[in-house]
């Protein structure tokens, strides 16, 4: 699957791009066959798409899985068309996003799964790999740990 990018820039524009999303619980019932149905129905059928598991909680966890040309959330739709205005034809790729206070500064890590391309010719391998992916996350962000500042050092030595 491939696309300019002006011919990606004019799909987010027209909103020419389901986006779904689920909701679980809590981690324990985060359930990704349907994101993983969602996403293939729609390469397979050469569309863009975008998936999304909202877990609840006090800081509600998104799991997002989306094709795109860079990575970049689709909802950034200005910021991605300044980057790929007038790209040549470029492989759309699956990207690999987690947003939540604990897992990087900014609160959101991305990262690629894999070409369009190579999740049709091997999709059970991305799926491991997009698993994998959110599982680390799940991890970094269970085993947080608030940064001791300065200040608080500074106290202690003081006690």
């Amino acid at each position: 699957m491939q696309l300019t990018g002006n011919e990606f820039i004019e799909a987010l524009k027209a909103e020419n791009i389901e986006h779904k999303t689920w909701t679980a619980e809590d981690q324990a019932t985060i359930a990704l066959d349907p994101l993983f149905d969602f996403i293939a129905q729609k390469v397979t059928q050469g569309e863009l798409a975008g998936g999304e598991i909202l877990v609840s909680g006090d800081e509600p966890i998104h799991l997002s899985l989306e094709t795109s040309l860079i990575n970049l959330p689709l909802r950034y739709v200005n910021q991605i068309s300044k980057i790929v205005v007038d790209d040549p034809e470029t492989e759309v790729n699956l990207y690999m996003f987690v947003e939540h206070p604990h897992v990087t500064r900014s609160g959101m890590r991305i990262e690629l799964a894999a070409s369009v391309q190579t999740y049709l010719d091997d999709p059970d391998s991305v799926m491991a790999k997009v698993a994998a992916f959110y599982d680390q996350e799940l991890a970094t962000i269970n085993n947080y740990e608030e940064p001791v500042t300065d200040e608080t050092e500074d106290d202690k030595g003081a006690s």
